[in-house]
């Protein structure tokens, strides 16, 4: 266990060092950004494209850092034989593959908070019933909370009128933002875990990838499953329809479903994820993460080293 954690106490200080770590991290909240900027073009679905969007550009953020930091940090490390300095330890194979997978799912898991807070901003600044900009303005000019400063919807009798100084401003933010959460973020949490979901299949995929193939290959194998995963209710039903009985079952047992996991477009629209189905959602992934990461750590066992 000892050594378990010293390896993912390693890998995650190591990707959190990557350059690519912090540049994916920062383009996906800047698109996110972007994406309340040309809401103007929805025609009426601002708030949905915004919701939709940022979702998106989360996962998306996570397999592209799924895929960089396997590579990294352990293809990298088999490729300079630094793997076979740590192997010659105590410590097992399966540690060595466990404990770098743990240090990537701990290290995406530190971006995910950063863009579900950033998301979260996002949305509310943009939806807020409130007008900050000339709340802000009003409380620099030293005059009153103006009600055009408000939706009409959005009842503040004890603030309208009174002079805008800092804690009314405060006061203003923390009801607003306590509002918007309560009714918002459990749904919206609801998505960011199904998209992690994902994000923790196709880590393990790429871990067990990059055991064996070069960044190159490892990027193809796992952008390949992701495109595949999307597509595999697609290809069901074809196959099915085709009536070739036993492919559709071999597709279904070798290539997860990632669009079980895609919650994007109900979250947009307000429908409510059932708490029963996101447990459920949760086994599928840890099924998938244990094959996995048992074919990491077959196909690493296989490996030379020296």
């Amino acid at each position: 266990m000892a050594a378990t954690l010293a390896i993912s106490g390693n890998t995650f200080r190591e990707s959190v060092r990557q350059p690519v770590y912090w540049a994916i991290t920062g383009i996906t909240i800047a698109l996110m950004a972007m994406s309340a900027v040309f809401a103007a073009f929805a025609l009426g679905e601002e708030s949905k494209l915004v919701r939709d969007a940022g979702l998106t550009s989360i996962t998306i953020a996570g397999v592209l850092l799924a895929i960089f930091l396997s590579s990294s940090v352990i293809a990298d490390e088999i490729d300079k034989k630094t793997a076979f300095t740590i192997l010659c330890k105590p410590v097992h194979r399966f540690q060595f593959i466990f404990g770098k997978y743990v240090g990537i799912f701990c290290a995406i898991v530190l971006s995910y908070l950063i863009l579900s807070i950033s998301l979260l901003l996002t949305i509310w600044l943009f939806e807020s019933p409130v007008k900050y900009g000339a709340v802000i303005g009003a409380l620099f000019r030293g005059e009153v909370l103006d009600p055009r400063f408000v939706h009409p919807d959005y009842s503040l009798p004890d603030l309208i009128g009174k002079t805008v100084t800092f804690p009314t401003l405060l006061s203003l933010v923390a009801r607003d933002f306590s509002a918007f959460t309560s009714f918002l973020f459990p749904n919206l949490a609801k998505g960011i875990v199904l998209s992690f979901c994902e994000v923790a299949v196709l880590s393990s995929a790429a871990v067990a990838a990059s055991t064996r193939a070069s960044m190159i290959v490892n990027v193809c194998i796992t952008l390949s499953l992701f495109v595949l995963g999307h597509q595999i209710g697609y290809l069901l039903h074809i196959l099915s329809a085709a009536n070739v009985s036993f492919l559709p079952e071999v597709a279904r047992r070798i290539v997860p479903n990632f669009e079980l996991l895609n919650y994007a477009s109900d979250i947009a629209f307000d429908r409510i994820v059932p708490i029963h189905l996101i447990g459920q959602l949760i086994a599928y992934t840890i099924g998938w993460v244990t094959v996995f990461l048992l074919l990491a750590i077959a196909l690493f066992d296989q490996r030379e080293i020296a």
